[in-house]
């Protein structure tokens, strides 16, 4: 069995950020992610509130601080993490592969994925017109129709990008008004490229074997619609991926870790970073600010257990 001092698992700016500090600190660390280094970071197109950084693609971010974990030698795996066994003093890492991972902490930088509407035909129609990633396929609808379902921040500037190669967009949202920031909501009309349907709640997906039309409804009025497409674009928030350690007693009812100002939980050696902890601000510089200060709670509790 292999044995660590501390496993990250989630190589996003939280997780990467910690292996940073754990490997400074000379502790046995290695870093477990299921996709590709960088998390959420990865898929946005546009960052410029990241200091020091200027106006940057979040994936120049994401290689530049996985290149830096790999510069100091940070222990790097692919890993779908499918359970924690709390032992005591060890914890043990379980991944889908059947690998095990005898650790004395563990870090939980897991982040979040798209919520879903849960409106038939969603799923079916996944990669067939329905997507949550405007960087990642935005191009497959160059001069098309689309719709973007949401009116939070992210809805909001993804639209704006996706101006960039579609014909029109329609913003629905099941809300009167849009929650974005006055600063994304003027971008967005000044654009020209979209419409507003507020109030409005999405009903079905509908097509064979790609998407064609959209079914909403008037919230007020109950009224239907049938909305010819060619895409949608799915953002109307994020759900914690906690799934694997709802038997540690670590998540509230909504998912999220409640971790502590030094990202501990109620599981002593078990700390939680990033998206993925109840916090107000969810960005990339407060993920970073998590795993940096994980990091040094994780080296004064293995410096307590070998006393």
């Amino acid at each position: 069995m292999n044995e660590y001092d501390v496993v990250i698992i989630g190589a996003g700016p939280g997780g990467m950020t910690a292996a940073l500090y754990t490997q400074r600190a000379n502790l046995r660390t290695l870093m477990l992610e299921k996709a590709a280094p960088g998390g959420k970071m990865m898929t946005t197109y546009e960052v410029e509130n990241y200091t020091g950084m200027g106006k940057v693609s979040g994936f120049e971010i994401s290689e530049k601080m996985f290149n830096h974990t790999q510069e100091l030698g940070v222990e790097y795996k692919y890993g779908d993490v499918t359970e924690i066994k709390d032992l005591g003093t060890w914890k043990e890492v379980h991944t889908a592969s059947n690998e095990v991972y005898k650790t004395k902490a563990v870090i939980i930088g897991t982040g979040t994925v798209p919520r879903s509407t849960k409106a038939p035909g969603e799923s079916k129609l996944s990669g067939r017109g329905v997507s949550w990633c405007a960087i990642c396929d935005g191009a497959f609808f160059k001069d098309q129709d689309i719709m973007v379902i949401g009116g939070g921040n992210s809805a909001i500037e993804e639209a704006v990008y996706l101006t960039k190669m579609v014909k029109h967009i329609t913003v629905v949202n099941i809300l009167p008004t849009l929650q974005a920031d006055a600063k994304a909501v003027d971008q967005a009309k000044a654009t020209g490229k979209m419409d507003f349907m507020l109030g409005y709640e999405i009903i079905s997906f509908n097509g064979d074997n790609n998407l064609e039309t959209i079914t909403i409804k008037n919230v007020e009025t109950q009224e239907e619609q049938d909305m010819k497409v060619d895409g949608a674009f799915v953002f109307i928030g994020q759900v914690p991926e906690t799934s694997f350690i709802k038997d540690l007693g670590i998540t509230n009812k909504w998912g999220y870790i409640e971790a502590n100002a030094d990202m501990s939980t109620k599981v002593p050696g078990i700390y939680g970073i990033g998206d993925v902890i109840q916090k107000e601000l969810r960005q990339i510089v407060t993920a970073a600010a998590d795993g940096s200060i994980a990091a040094v709670a994780v080296s004064r509790y293995i410096e307590g257990l070998e006393k």
